[in-house]
């Protein structure tokens, strides 16, 4: 099982990623590591707007590239803000 999802940071930007460990990639994320995505390490993650699971690898790089280069349909994708540590708490209880 693959994630897809986008973060909104402080400043109001977006960051897209995937992952096959969820809870894992977003400590990583807030850690501020070196583990952490560059992009987020100089703004700081705050919410959850997207997430998707995916069944396959190739079903997950496919949607991650079009929320990247499609702003709209980014924009369409964006639900209401989840806290970050929400997430996390909420995928390590469903394990």
């Amino acid at each position: 099982m693959y994630f897809v999802y986008v973060i909104e940071t402080e400043d109001e930007t977006y960051y897209t990623g995937m992952t096959n460990d969820l809870a894992r990639r977003m400590n990583e994320h807030l850690s501020n590591s070196s583990r952490s995505a560059t992009y987020l390490r100089a703004h700081k993650p705050v919410y959850v707007v997207y997430l998707c699971e995916c069944r396959t690898r190739e079903d997950a790089m496919r949607l991650e590239n079009r929320l990247k280069k499609d702003y709209k349909f980014k924009m369409e994708c964006v639900g209401p803000r989840r806290d970050i540590r929400e997430v996390i708490e909420s995928e390590l209880s469903y394990k």
